[in-house]
């Protein structure tokens, strides 16, 4: 089997709204590379910042690109999650819509991806294995209640649902705050408790 056909059946077997990094792909960088770029021109796949690419839903105008929140994400990889107007909007704890996603990455920050500003973080996030729901706690933590349009009791009540549903791990919010040098963020989550 050719490196193009195995990357027109890795492609075809990828679920739709789903990312492709090149450097999963097998075969010599530029054949993958040369097919890739015949499959972004046949409308297959979309290309979204060099090595990354998207399956998205077809069109009859082509394959729309992912949103701007989806892509930051990406790249940002594990540990990573929503930050500052994003975070309240994730937790549905605003009704805007930021004009720019801002994702908390632990450790480095990326190259810029348009319409994302990555914001640097603690690695142990990375380490604990939290996820963007979590995350998203952390940060709101670290803003405090002007970073939502409602009263404080509604993140509160959201966080005490979150842990409800275990989509938030309390154990691992505390462990990674015990690396947060921000002490206002500790004491909000002392006095959920």
């Amino acid at each position: 089997m050719s490196t193009a056909e195995r990357v027109r059946e890795r492609i075809e077997n990828a679920p739709v709204r789903s990312f492709i990094q090149i450097a999963d792909l097998a075969g010599p960088r530029r054949a993958v590379e040369c097919e890739l770029s015949r499959l972004v021109a046949k409308g297959d796949v979309a290309r979204v910042r060099r090595g990354l690419y998207w399956k998205g839903p077809r069109t009859p105008v082509g394959v729309p690109l992912p949103r701007a929140f989806d892509v930051g994400m990406e790249v940002a990889g594990p540990g990573a999650g929503p930050a500052g107007a994003t975070a309240a909007a994730y937790l549905g704890l605003t009704t805007q819509v930021p004009a720019i996603e801002t994702i908390a990455v632990p450790g480095r920050v990326p190259s810029p991806v348009d319409s994302v500003r990555f914001v640097g973080r603690s690695i142990e996030r990375r380490v604990l294995g939290l996820e963007a729901t979590e995350i998203a706690v952390l940060e709101l933590l670290r803003e405090g209640p002007t970073a939502i349009e409602t009263p404080w009791s509604d993140f509160t009540e959201a966080v005490a649902r979150l842990i409800r549903d275990a989509l938030v791990r309390p154990n691992l919010i505390s462990q990674q705050l015990t690396h947060e040098r921000h002490i206002a963020a500790r004491q909000r989550w002392s006095d959920l408790h």
